[in-house]
């Protein structure tokens, strides 16, 4: 498999690209941003207008790479792309299963498996899938705000406005001033986990993320002898997944150390015992 057929898979995991291509293919014809949105997103007119942000500045882009759309970004129009998604099947969900499964990294592991991410957007990717597909909660501890992304946000917001809990966990004040400002719905909380913040060498945490308490993603920060970092991620998927299971333990017993928060803030948080 060819390095853009791959990339063209990444991109489709993503429920809102593979909309994008259902809307052009339906529409047979040329569409503005605008009109875009407006199929993508509810009559909200914030909300519209932070998809037609999302479409012109992360999506649209990356499809029109690949050749999966045609993106005029002066005239603001969209239409079909060089490469047919009904040639390739692209849009067929357990193709991309299958194709997946090809993967050495392993995107979608199963109950049985942990898989691994390579690479800081690679992991930006699936955890903005993980808080697209996010039901019920999501919960975010991040070591710093090193990793904090605006392009993240809007599906933060969108999982809240699902009326997903969102937990949001750093001791870095500049992250939590970041979410505080961004996300202001989100809880917002001191972490007391020594084991993510007081290792002294690498490989240390870069961010544990949990949505709806069955899948996890634990990012790691790889410093090689020049000292140049790169982030790789263990994501695990599945109730009796190895890495869910390990995570939720450590997790539980330590939001006990928070007690010099109120009684209802630890009653909303997740992973209480």
């Amino acid at each position: 498999m060819g390095s853009e057929d791959e990339e063209i898979i990444r991109i489709l995991i993503d429920a809102t690209n593979r909309e994008i291509l259902t809307v052009l293919n339906e529409s047979h014809r040329g569409l503005s941003v605008t009109e875009l949105a407006e199929h993508l997103a509810s009559a909200d007119e914030q909300e519209l207008e932070r998809t037609i942000v999302s479409l012109h500045h992360e999506y649209l882009p990356r499809l029109d790479e690949v050749g999966l759309v045609a993106y005029d970004h002066d005239e603001n129009t969209v239409t079909t792309g060089r490469r047919s998604a009904d040639d390739a099947d692209w849009m067929d969900v357990e193709a991309l299963d299958e194709l997946l499964s090809q993967f050495e990294t392993g995107r979608r592991p199963d109950e049985r498996t942990v898989g691994r991410l390579e690479g800081r957007e690679a992991v930006y990717d699936y955890c903005r899938e993980l808080a697209d597909r996010a039901d019920d909660e999501l919960f975010l501890i991040y070591a710093s705000d090193e990793l904090l992304d605006e392009a993240c946000v809007p599906h933060a917001e969108n999982a809240i406005d699902r009326d997903v809990e969102l937990h949001a966990g750093t001791k870095n004040d500049a992250a939590r001033e970041f979410f505080r400002e961004r996300l202001p719905e989100a809880t917002i909380w001191e972490p007391q986990m020594d084991w993510m913040y007081e290792r002294a060498n690498y490989p240390k945490v870069s961010r544990l993320i949990v949505a709806d308490r069955e899948t996890v993603v634990v990012g790691l920060w790889d410093e090689d002898a020049t000292g140049s970092r790169t982030e790789v991620a263990m994501i695990g998927e599945g109730q009796t997944n190895p890495l869910v299971v390990l995570t939720r333990e450590l997790l539980g017993p330590r939001l006990d150390h928070l007690d010099y928060q109120s009684d209802e803030f630890l009653g909303s948080l997740p992973f209480e015992t």
